[in-house]
């Protein structure tokens, strides 16, 4: 309970879950999948000036890693960067596995192969998908279960998200199927925007199929 508190803490003070050492801030936030399982988490967001300082920013976020890493190993996750550019809070994060971020967040992650997927019991086969140019697909008529990726992330209402792999990304979620509005950045990214709703803090997921 105490780690899913102070992460919690950490996302009011800079209001949102983007940028790891840029010269330009990202607009919106990112994950960011690594061929090597890492995941980098880029977080943006503004600073409250008159409650907090960059200090005591760090500090907190130092904390929260050294807690977790005591209990998961010491380089399961690492703070990367926390800086301060015209008015925003950029703060980075890197996860060794997708579990790891998993756990550090309180949000789910999974990152592997469609087989993989189902054999850890999600169900993928009620998920109605659509490729780039807008064709659905259902899982059965995917090719090689046993290589082809997916990440399945969880995002919290008023979350604006992008998600990054390292190959292109095939098929994503309808939309029309959840709240979410799920649509393709680029060949290798996928922008989740999960609109507000009052007294509402569930999670709900999305599904990213690349190759």
């Amino acid at each position: 309970m105490r780690r899913g508190r102070t992460v919690l803490l950490m996302i009011g003070i800079v209001c949102g879950l983007a940028g790891c050492g840029q010269d330009k801030i990202p607009e919106v936030s990112s994950v960011s999948i690594g061929k090597d399982g890492g995941i980098v988490q880029q977080i943006v967001g503004s600073f409250e000036q008159d409650y907090y300082d960059m200090d005591s920013l760090e500090a907190l976020a130092s904390q929260r890693v050294t807690e977790y890493c005591a209990d998961s190993g010491a380089d399961s996750v690492a703070l990367a960067s926390v800086e301060e550019k015209d008015g925003s809070v950029l703060i980075c994060f890197n996860y060794a596995t997708d579990r790891d971020y998993k756990e550090f967040n309180n949000r789910e992650l999974f990152v592997g192969t469609l087989s993989e997927a189902g054999n850890q019991g999600y169900g993928l086969e009620g998920v109605a998908f659509v490729s780039s140019d807008g064709k659905p697909m259902e899982l059965g008529y995917m090719e090689d279960h046993d290589k082809t990726q997916i990440v399945i992330i969880g995002t919290k209402p008023s979350e604006d998200l992008v998600v990054n792999t390292y190959g292109k990304v095939l098929y994503i979620n309808q939309t029309a199927t959840s709240d979410l509005d799920v649509s393709f950045a680029g060949k290798k990214g996928v922008r989740i925007t999960h609109p507000a709703k009052e007294d509402s803090d569930e999670s709900v997921l999305s599904y990213i199929v690349f190759q």
